[in-house]
């Protein structure tokens, strides 16, 4: 009874991870491009480019991360 509690506390620490790692990719992404569209002189695509990637793989880890639900 203790393993089945302490399981699903896991199950839901390991939701809330990825929903954060879901939420930095989001927020990361926002960033990016609305701190692209208010560049002053011309677009520097390095951390346009750089930005994007990264908030890919905050949203690959974030999926990876949330497991799948249970079928009962």
């Amino acid at each position: 009874m203790k393993r089945n509690r302490i399981m699903i506390m896991n199950r839901e620490r390991r939701k809330e991870a990825g929903r954060v790692f879901l939420d930095l990719s989001k927020y990361l992404a926002t960033t990016v491009a609305i701190g692209s569209l208010f560049a002053k002189d011309s677009i520097e695509w390095l951390p346009v480019i750089s930005g994007g990637l990264l908030a890919v793989v905050l949203f690959a880890i974030g999926v990876k991360t949330i497991p799948p639900d249970k079928e009962d």
